[in-house]
């Protein structure tokens, strides 16, 4: 027990200090009292700015968090400065706000930067292995002040960041897109792994540890049923094809100057299909993929990313096990809804609906509901604080309760994540006229449009249209030229 209360003299002392520590600042004209809002309220300047359709101001504002005596920095000591001083979280938030505002070179500078940061911290993690240190993440976590360490970005959120990189990529008509692509194909059965294997190791300590019969008690899960069956849309949140998809794009363009490469474009679309039979596109591609394009027509690809991602919002439940009460405050992923129910492309005198390919919102509450078990051990250590407070304020004739709410106030659970992540990405295959100028794309809700705006497509070779939907804010942007004429 004096270990106990040892944690709650220092997690005081880090509740007074706030929770500043952590890099987390996006600069996106939030006030200066921005260290002292959650995550989520420094980030609701963006996300106004994108449901209003301000998409230059919002590349204004990310811009001038980059600026030396009046005059902008280079991409290179952005880069360093990104890497020093600023979390994964708070680079891709940028990178991902750049390329949804269009400007894809910016948005390269930050992928790059969060790449080399997601690099370092994985590095600086190897120090606390195989079970040398506890680490800051894991003190944090055990005097109830999670959010005050520095974020970690979670699995499917280190697959996207590769999946967005090799995007923009493309969106330059640079090949540098297909090594990236592989990257997070590979990246993804890595997380798959890490998580397993953290799963069990968890389960490992649980057992031994003092709190072990408080943990086997706890089983709150107070999701709502909408929730949890969103969760079951996936089997798990390292099961997302957008990568397989990326890669089928990329190898199908190439087999335009070299057939031989079809059958791997081929491959490639049926892995998709295997990971959300849903995905039409796909399958309607593995097949017609084999087949010699005519010279009369080019490829158009649309990639559509719809809404925002589910945001973590701060709960509570109180608790009385094994002779511990208290309120206990957890982080659970709450969805935002869109109003898009579907999308529709239209070119050269043909239509096309676009067809489901990632459902992030159900990867990421998927997420949540796998990490149910560290909920639990989390709650599991909050009760025995609480027990410790109550029982110190017991001994200076203070109401016992005291304690206990004290310690309650001063619980920061990790409420963080990728919040301009969006909740669908949806897409569309065709090949057009040669003559076909641009393009339109249509949101729809209930069949009635809500949104529709057009973008020129390459004059020669192969289009790949990225477009963003905000209900009723649509913008779209294309590639104007290709490595493949």
């Amino acid at each position: 027990m004096n270990i106990i209360k040892s944690f709650l003299v220092l997690g005081c002392i880090a509740g007074l200090a706030g929770c500043g520590g952590h890099s987390d600042k996006l600069g996106l004209g939030a006030s200066k009292d921005e260290q002292l809002k959650t995550y989520a309220e420094t980030f609701s300047p963006a996300r106004d700015a994108l449901r209003a359709g301000q998409f230059d101001n919002l590349v204004t504002m990310i811009n001038a968090s980059f600026t030396k005596d009046g005059e902008s920095l280079s991409d290179e000591e952005i880069k360093q400065e990104l890497v020093d001083n600023n979390s994964e979280l708070s680079i891709v938030e940028r990178g991902l706000l750049a390329l949804n505002s269009g400007a894809f070179e910016r948005a390269l500078v930050f992928f790059d930067a969060a790449e080399q940061k997601m690099e370092k911290m994985e590095a600086d993690q190897g120090v606390f292995a195989a079970g040398k240190s506890i680490g800051k993440k894991g003190f944090a976590a055990m005097i109830g002040m999670e959010e005050s360490a520095e974020y970690e970005m979670r699995g499917y959120e280190k697959v996207m960041l590769l999946n967005y990189k090799a995007l923009c990529y493309m969106l330059m008509g640079d090949r540098k897109a297909y090594n990236v692509t592989r990257k997070a194909i590979d990246r993804q059965q890595e997380e798959w792994e890490k998580f397993k294997e953290s799963l069990a190791e968890l389960e490992e300590t649980n057992a031994k540890s003092p709190a072990a019969d408080i943990i086997g008690q706890i089983h709150i899960d107070n999701r709502s049923k909408d929730t949890k069956k969103k969760a079951s849309l996936v089997s798990s949140a390292y099961v997302n094809p957008f990568g397989d998809y990326m890669n089928a794009v990329l190898q199908e363009i190439d087999s335009l100057s070299d057939p031989s490469l079809r059958d791997n474009a081929r491959i490639s679309y049926q892995k998709v299909v295997e990971n959300n039979k849903g995905c039409t596109v796909a399958k309607v591609a593995s097949k017609e993929v084999m087949r010699k394009p005519s010279s009369k027509r080019k490829l158009v690809q649309v990639i559509l990313a719809d809404g925002f991602a589910p945001e973590r919002k701060e709960m509570s439940e109180s608790l009385s096990i094994a002779g511990y009460s208290a309120v206990v405050n957890f982080s659970e992923a709450t969805p935002i809804p869109t109003k898009v129910s579907e999308a529709r492309i239209k070119v050269g005198g043909q239509s096309s609906r676009l067809a489901s390919l990632s459902r992030m919102e159900s990867i990421i509450l998927r997420d949540d509901q796998d990490r149910l078990p560290w909920r639990y051990t989390m709650m599991g250590l909050a009760l025995l604080r609480s027990g410790a407070a109550s029982a110190g304020a017991k001994k200076l004739g203070l109401d016992s309760m005291f304690g206990a709410s004290m310690v309650s106030k001063l619980q920061r659970p990790d409420t963080r994540s990728w919040l301009s992540l969006p909740n669908q990405v949806l897409v569309a295959r065709m090949y057009v006229p040669n003559s076909a100028k641009d393009l339109k794309i249509e949101t729809l809700s209930g069949g009635s449009v809500i949104a529709s705006t057009s973008v020129p497509l390459a004059e020669e070779g192969p289009t790949l249209v990225y477009a963003v939907s905000y209900d009723k804010q649509l913008k779209a942007y294309a590639n104007k030229n290709s490595w493949i004429k």
